[in-house]
């Protein structure tokens, strides 16, 4: 049975109030012991933690942890996430949601064909970097403010990585389409990192550099979750867009 996000206390890495006591703890004193090594925060990825992610997953274990989810979303797709869920990046995915955008008239016949035949989840088309079978999230707003790891791209063009990544340098005509459709969404979401799945969700660099980093002060610390499982509509915390005051805080990011 489904646990509803109010049934366990849900941690940010972004506000250390909500941190369990002993992962508090434990970051205080990794911090601690950087500062007296005389390491920047702002390298705290350089630091040796790697032997404390275990530790600090089990101190997550009966929390939830905020993550958020950045693309494009047009309005049909907004409402399935919160009816459905967020369902991991593969072939059905992409191909389901350009097969509704084409049956809606976002997308012409032309465009449609296209986009079926050349994105990520076709094998021969496929470029570096795994990104099916996951849902990729951050686990802090750092992005938003510091645009780390592409999140205005993510923003700017319809259909996520997987659909406009071969087109949006090459295509002008369709990289001038996808950057028409949708709005840009900032899905938050609720992720449960310690309940064993059939692949292991990831985190990187790690879940302790992330916390850390923040521990040292170093205000853009961040991490990158690929979370391995759907996740369900009352995992879903928020879905904002220009003029929702969440995103709004961010003024540099995409209006449009």
């Amino acid at each position: 049975m489904s646990v509803e996000p109010a049934d366990l206390p849900i941690v940010d890495v972004d506000v250390p109030a909500t941190w369990p006591r002993p992962l508090a703890d434990l970051v205080g004193e990794l911090a601690d012991d950087a500062r007296r090594a005389g390491h920047a925060a702002e390298y705290y990825l350089d630091l040796d933690l790697a032997s404390y992610e275990d530790t600090v997953l089990a101190h997550l274990e009966g929390h939830l942890v905020r993550a958020r989810h950045h693309t494009r979303l047009l309005d049909h797709e907004k409402d399935a996430i919160r009816a459905q869920a967020l369902r991991l990046l593969n072939a059905q995915l992409v191909n389901d949601r350009l097969d509704q955008a084409h049956s809606l008239g976002y997308l012409t016949e032309a465009e449609h064909e296209r986009l079926r035949s050349v994105n990520e989840t076709v094998p021969e088309q496929r470029g570096p970097g795994q990104r099916e079978d996951q849902v990729c999230l951050t686990l802090s707003t750092a992005p938003l403010t510091h645009n780390v790891g592409g999140v205005r791209r993510l923003l700017t063009y319809w259909g996520g990585e997987a659909i406009y990544w071969q087109h949006c340098e090459g295509s002008p005509a369709l990289a001038d389409k996808l950057r028409s459709l949708g709005t840009p969404s900032v899905v938050t979401a609720l992720l449960d990192l310690t309940t064993p799945v059939q692949e292991k969700h990831s985190v990187f660099k790690s879940i302790v550099h992330a916390f850390a980093g923040k521990a040292l002060g170093h205000e853009p610390a961040d991490a990158d979750v690929f979370y391995r499982s759907p996740i369900p509509p009352q995992r879903i915390e928020s879905i904002v867009s220009p003029g929702d005051p969440a995103y709004d805080q961010f003024p540099d990011l995409p209006r449009g």
